[in-house]
């Protein structure tokens, strides 16, 4: 099963509803709790892996890796271990050296490797990897997906120009509920 075929069969209405949960904000106890947004955050990496297309399906394992600092703890691991990403069985690594990034699908830049994001970009151009980041402005540099909390909530903005450069096709139904769409 490919990722559209997987979009037809969730209705618009059901990609809403999965993502706009997730988003509507958390009590203040757990938003001002660094552990439960990135519980948080975690599911947002699942939904944007799920509501993406790669150009080729790499072989059997769908590999998410963490660059940098981990700041989802086991909340990630607990997350994605029933899991799969058109029916592939998501591996999660920790990675702390950018030579190993080219074997990842997704790739989570942590806020420790921003200071590095320029090599980060320019060692993943034009490779089908969905880059996430969520620090501010990240998404103009060449982060595909950046995740902000805002009023509570957490919000994504998408940087649709380097998408298309990596050969990734993310859904219309996920771009029409990013706060901001860079063409």
């Amino acid at each position: 099963m490919t990722a559209s075929s997987t979009l037809f069969r969730i209705p618009h209405v059901m990609l809403w509803l999965i993502l706009y949960a997730m988003s509507i904000g958390f009590p203040a106890d757990v938003q001002a709790d660094e552990t439960g947004e990135y519980t948080l955050k975690a599911a947002f990496l699942y939904n944007f892996a799920i509501f993406t297309s790669w150009p080729i399906a790499p072989a059997d394992n769908f590999n998410l890796c963490i660059y940098g600092k981990d700041p989802f703890n086991q909340d990630l691991d607990s997350l994605m271990r029933k899991k799969s990403i058109n029916e592939r069985k998501i591996i999660i690594h920790r990675i702390n050296s950018p030579d190993q990034l080219n074997q990842c699908q997704l790739v989570f830049i942590s806020r420790a490797e921003i200071g590095n994001l320029a090599s980060i970009i320019v060692l993943l151009k034009d490779k089908p990897v969905l880059t996430i980041a969520d620090s501010p402005g990240v998404s103009e540099q060449g982060v595909v997906l950046n995740m902000n909390v805002k009023d509570e909530k957490v919000t994504f903005e998408v940087n649709l120009i380097m998408a298309r450069k990596a050969g990734l096709n993310l859904s219309s139904q996920l771009l029409r509920l990013a706060t901001e769409v860079h063409q």
